[in-house]
């Protein structure tokens, strides 16, 4: 099996990132434009409206929209702590604090959960929509009544809340059905944890969904976006949070504009970062990386797990693929080590299944499951034969696979399809855009294969999203009460140490029944100009969030220039 080796380069190199501009810190400058392609460049924006469900609205409407909730910079890397934010959506309580809240506290008599609002924060003023007012409570209820209304909701992911009231002016109470493991995440800094006004609901030409109608109370304010294109966020002056550097607060954004560049072709972005044209790539490959030999004594690098994993779903609600010999011969067919080593150069890990190995106590190595899941990362397309053929499949069978159009995955999809027709096994590839892919599964209409990216979100959402009867994110499409009830039981239990392993067991069994052909995770890497100060190649602070990190972030215009750009 193969396993990413570059952790202790990685950690020595952001190490050595981290002295260099702690012994040459800077008086911090304002002004200039922070250019950035974000961690998925080639996709734009999907909805501007948090009721719509959709996971990308915290990322592109992040800069003006804030959450309850955020990952505290200051006690990771860049103030002498371990965490380097490299997470997707996960944040320990040691690294949490609060955005629009200021405490919180879970109540017993009656179960709620009672969150202070901050007093000292603004909503902007936005021509034809609103003035600048105050954000109260009322503010935090609006939001999460429209969501959970939305016709497009997942009425699971806040089923344990009764009901939502403001019970000051600066203080919303969550009174629950029942206590859920994962409320931060939920409420406090998910994907769909985004506050804003009712004012921007009721502006014309289309309300919420319009990017036109963005308002927030966040360190910038969208102002031209182009699909396909970029989006600029200009510096909101009156933002209400600072940034302490060397023991002294200062006023962000430091910058006076971020560009969000969406670039799909990666030719492209690399050739624009080589050029000065951007400022921070978050996630390039190992590929990508080497191309980049000419300048790289000149750039900051950082490498950090992806984000998602990949795999093969496999629908066992219909034949073939309701046969676990069938589902277990295909990901024996499959030699994910040597897929590693060939697309990769090795840099990757496998097994992840679908959990980071560095949620200590969540994730179970691979020498400690049971035999049955360590049989599922096996390669042994002879025993994949025999399995097809007791599966009364002995001459093999064809189904349809949709694929989004990125090369990456058409790509790992056709090597995939190469080790299933040497077992007899035809994957028939149907590409597609990625908006109609992403389709398909929130309609339950996608095929017997579906090209899944798993993400590493956090502990108890990575299996729930996988393997809840419910999720719309389950498209291998399991549907087992037992399954179901495991799940219910994590995410009422209240002792961590019994949620971990409630989750290390439940994915040790779910491996072993193999919904899904995981593939290997690759190991990205994060590189910028040394003009961008203040960034230590975190790339999330709360679900897939970056704009707090930009927003921190100054431009060193001398060495800019000095550097011939």
């Amino acid at each position: 099996m193969a396993r990413g080796h570059l952790g202790t380069m990685a950690a020595a190199a952001l190490g050595a990132i981290i002295a260099t501009q702690a012994v040459s810190a800077q008086e911090p400058k304002y002004g200039g434009t922070l250019t950035i392609s974000p961690y998925s460049p080639g996709i734009s924006a999907l909805s501007w409206d948090p009721a719509d469900w959709n996971w990308k609205v915290s990322i592109d409407a992040g800069p003006y929209m804030e959450q309850l909730m955020v990952g505290d910079l200051s006690k990771g890397v860049r103030g002498g702590g371990k965490n380097n934010f490299f997470s997707e959506v996960w944040l320990s309580d040691d690294v949490l604090r609060g955005e629009l809240a200021e405490s919180w506290e879970v109540v017993d008599k009656p179960l709620s959960i009672v969150v202070n609002l901050r007093k000292n924060v603004k909503w902007q003023a936005c021509k034809g929509i609103m003035e600048a007012r105050d954000f109260t409570a009322k503010d935090v209820v609006f939001a999460y009544n429209r969501l959970i209304a939305s016709p497009k909701a997942n009425k699971v992911y806040f089923s344990f809340i009764d009901r939502a009231e403001e019970t000051g002016p600066h203080q919303v109470t969550f009174f629950l059905k029942e206590y859920n493991s994962e409320w931060k995440y939920r409420l406090g800094y998910g994907y769909y944890a985004g506050i804003y006004p009712k004012e921007i609901t009721e502006a014309p030409n289309g309300g919420a969904g319009n990017w036109q109608n963005a308002c927030g109370t966040g360190p910038f304010r969208l102002t031209r976006y182009e699909a396909g294109a970029f989006g600029d966020y200009q510096a909101n002056k009156e933002y209400w949070d600072r940034e302490k550097i060397d023991g002294k607060p200062y006023k962000i954004p430091f910058v006076d504009k971020l560009v969000m560049r969406t670039i799909a072709d990666s030719q492209t972005r690399l050739a624009a970062f080589r050029t000065g044209k951007i400022d921070v790539m978050t996630n390039i490959s190992w590929d990508e990386l080497k191309s980049l030999a000419p300048i790289r004594d000149k750039i900051k690098v950082v490498e950090h797990p992806d984000y998602a994993g990949e795999a093969l779903a496999m629908r066992v609600d219909a034949p073939p693929f309701d046969n676990p010999k069938v589902r277990l011969a295909l990901n024996l067919a499959v030699d994910r080590a040597a897929i590693a080593k060939q697309i990769y150069g090795g840099h990757a890990d496998f097994p992840h299944l679908p959990l980071d190995e560095t949620w200590e106590g969540y994730f179970t190595p691979a020498e400690k499951m049971s035999e049955e899941a360590r049989e599922v990362l096996q390669y042994n397309p002879a025993k994949a034969k025999k399995l097809l053929a007791e599966a009364g499949l002995a001459n093999g069978f064809e189904f349809k696979a949709q694929v989004p159009t990125f090369a990456d995955q058409l790509k790992k999809a056709q090597i995939v399809a190469g080790y299933l027709s040497a077992i007899g096994v035809k994957m028939i590839i149907e590409p597609k855009e990625y908006g109609a892919f992403l389709s398909l599964m929130t309609s339950g209409k996608h095929g017997p294969g579906y090209w899944h990216f798993v993400g590493m979100s956090n502990p108890t959402a990575s299996v729930e999203k996988l393997f809840r009867s419910s999720s719309v994110w389950n498209t291998a499409r399991v549907n087992d009460p037992k399954v179901d009830a495991a799940l219910d039981a994590i995410q009422q239990e209240r002792d961590p140490d019994k949620v971990k392993k409630a989750v290390a067991a439940l994915t040790n069994e779910m491996t072993a029944r193999a919904p899904f052909l995981f593939l290997p995770r690759p190991r990205s890497f994060a590189v910028w100009w040394p003009w961008v100060k203040n960034y230590y190649g975190e790339i999330s602070v709360s679900a897939r969030r970056d704009a707090p990190i930009w927003a921190r972030a100054w431009i060193d215009q001398d060495l800019k220039k000095s550097m011939g750009f």
